[in-house]
């Protein structure tokens, strides 16, 4: 007997790209920000996109690493930004460095500087400054 074969289906392909961010504070309460070589060169939270068959805390350390030099601790989830227009999701994790102070490295060449601040600077990313709304303006 011949097995059935499902049609494919027609149609737009409902996927999402999927990112995660890490919120990480020094001692003094500011918050680690880094600065994209490229494009508009925007100032952003550190992170990226997940690979496929990659899990969502792997990802965050690998992009954290990649970026900073820091090896962190991903602790609890805290916000997600849905884009539609965009079909990507980018979610944000509380993480900590491993070691107890913090020493930035920069290691990639797609990230131009990095370092802590107390404000957003002007030229933020979209997802940046969505996330730094949410937790900085609402205390």
């Amino acid at each position: 007997m011949a097995k059935a074969i499902a049609p494919k289906p027609r149609g737009p392909r409902l996927t999402k790209e999927v990112s995660v961010m890490a919120w990480i504070l020094n001692e003094q309460g500011d918050t680690l920000l880094v600065r994209q070589a490229a494009g508009r060169r925007y100032w952003t939270l550190p992170g990226g996109k997940v690979k496929r068959g990659e899990g969502l805390l792997k990802a965050l350390q690998r992009e954290v690493k990649e970026e900073t030099g820091l090896n962190v601790r991903v602790g609890k989830l805290v916000a997600v930004m849905d884009r539609p227009e965009k079909a990507a999701v980018t979610l944000l994790f509380e993480a900590q460095s491993k070691r107890g102070r913090i020493k930035v490295r920069q290691k990639q060449k797609e990230i131009d500087d990095v370092g802590f601040g107390s404000f957003l600077p002007e030229n933020a990313s979209p997802s940046a400054s969505y996330f730094w709304s949410l937790l900085r303006c609402a205390n």
